[in-house]
């Protein structure tokens, strides 16, 4: 539960030492994306690993390694790459590693495999601290700010990361039933921040899938949304059983 536990202790780094990773230690995370969790199993996709040299963009963090998603781009694949890299994201915080979405960078490759590039994370050794002290240490809206009804799995969700901390999730908890909303964004701030807002929805619901897998819960979740309750603002996206 090394990823669970990661969620209440990680923190974003923007800070890393220079030096590289051990080989071993690169071939450890290798192995432990191949083990990843699909939100949507039907989607291809392609997670590698480099450096530097693949990276444009002036706001990307300054990191000895990087992580790049390319993906088919068909229903859910936003979803399904924050869902996949969020893993990626706890695992190394779990070996007490840095690490940062990287929302405004791009790959010098736009595609690989006939996928495009998705997202990217920088990671490597940070040059401060990578956990916090404690959940009082993160800024985040109460459950009471992002939910209707009381799923203690939500306390998890709670703590994902987004966007400019965004938290662009509301979550509707019925018996045996969790509907997932997005927030409805204007048409500027949809131009701005619309892929991202996705990306951190799969985040929030690897969150949840976490919780669910602690708790010994099952996790499955459906885009159908027809029976969904409307919540003002928000859209909804599916819903978790």
């Amino acid at each position: 539960m090394q990823l669970y536990d990661s969620i209440f202790s990680r923190k974003s780094t923007r800070k890393f030492q220079t030096e590289a990773l051990p080989a071993e230690q690169l071939t450890q995370i290798h192995n432990f994306i191949k083990t990843l969790k699909y939100l949507f199993p039907q989607i291809h996709t392609y997670i590698e690993l480099t450096g530097p040299y693949d990276v444009k963009g002036m706001l990307a963090a300054k990191a000895p390694h990087y992580l790049l998603l390319y993906s088919e781009k068909m229903d859910g694949y936003l979803l399904n790459a924050g869902f996949l890299i969020q893993q990626v994201d706890l695992f190394l915080s779990s070996a007490g590693l840095g690490s940062c979405w990287l929302g405004m960078a791009k790959a010098a490759a736009p595609t690989k495999n006939d996928m495009e590039y998705v997202i990217m994370l920088a990671f490597g050794k940070a040059q401060d601290s990578t956990r916090r002290e404690g959940v009082s240490a993160f800024k985040r809206r109460e459950l009471s700010e992002i939910a209707s009804g009381f799923d203690n799995r939500l306390e998890a969700v709670r703590l994902a990361p987004s966007s400019t901390n965004s938290q662009p999730w509301y979550f509707v908890c019925k018996k045996d039933c969790i509907h997932v909303y997005r927030k409805q964004l204007g048409i500027l701030k949809a131009a701005m921040y619309n892929t991202m807002n996705q990306i951190d929805m799969g985040i929030a619901l690897c969150h949840l899938y976490l919780a669910s897998e602690k708790q010994g819960l099952s996790f499955s979740f459906s885009t159908e949304t027809e029976k969904s309750p409307v919540v003002d603002g928000y859209q909804c996206i599916g819903s978790v059983e």
